[in-house]
């Protein structure tokens, strides 16, 4: 039996609305996502969460900077303090051998020695001679290492000769004795010996200077 006109009417209705529904259903997830992000809470909580990762790399980095900084620091400042401990020694040790030096020519001044006198300042004279063939080979090492300025070296070497010049020429003064005149040889003998003592303490003085230069520059703190 054929359908009435209000029937197919009906179906028309149907079709169209169910048409309309599954457009609505297609379109739904889309607008609810749009809908999602842009609701204030959502929105808040995003932003909290891209600030706590971007705060956290930041601190990170910051940290790490700080501790790069830190350790350059550091080093620089032992770096530093190892050329003040060089150079206190360098000091101490030219001036230990020196002042035996000096010692055992005063000797050779004045009649009122006793032989204890003259053989206490020569053993000591002989042991600082056998301390400093140790450590000056040692400080000129770490001249060569720790100090930039090549004139640092250089003039300790020329210091190292005339140790060695001032050693020879005491091995090769007459005995001293109590009673011993001294002769006008020897005398001038010990005058030279004693200008080598003095020129080699302005030979420390110089190295000094150019030691002390290299630590004019602090580092930077942190």
């Amino acid at each position: 039996m054929p359908l009435s006109e209000s029937e197919r009417e009906k179906i028309r209705e149907g079709e169209i609305l169910k048409t309309e529904i599954r457009r609505e259903l297609q379109q739904e997830p889309r607008n609810s996502i749009s809908q999602f992000f842009q609701h204030q809470a959502v929105l808040l909580i995003l932003g909290f969460i891209l600030t706590t990762l971007v705060g956290s790399w930041l601190t990170y980095f910051w940290k790490q900077r700080d501790w790069a900084n830190q350790q350059s620091y550091l080093a620089a400042q032992r770096a530093l303090d190892k050329k003040y401990s060089i150079i206190d020694k360098t000091f101490r040790e030219v001036a230990i051998t020196i002042a035996a030096a000096e010692d055992v020519l005063a000797t050779y001044y004045g009649g009122n020695w006793s032989l204890k006198d003259i053989e206490e300042r020569k053993e000591n004279w002989h042991k600082t001679s056998r301390d400093w063939r140790v450590s000056s080979k040692v400080l000129r090492e770490n001249l060569a290492a720790k100090f930039a300025n090549p004139d640092v070296e250089s003039t300790f070497v020329v210091i190292i000769d005339k140790r060695r010049q001032l050693g020879i020429g005491i091995a090769n003064l007459p005995k001293r004795t109590k009673a011993a005149d001294i002769t006008d040889t020897a005398q001038n003998q010990i005058k030279e010996l004693n200008d080598l003592a003095v020129e080699i303490t302005k030979l420390l003085r110089q190295c000094g200077a150019s030691m002390t230069a290299e630590t004019k520059v602090k580092p930077l703190s942190p």
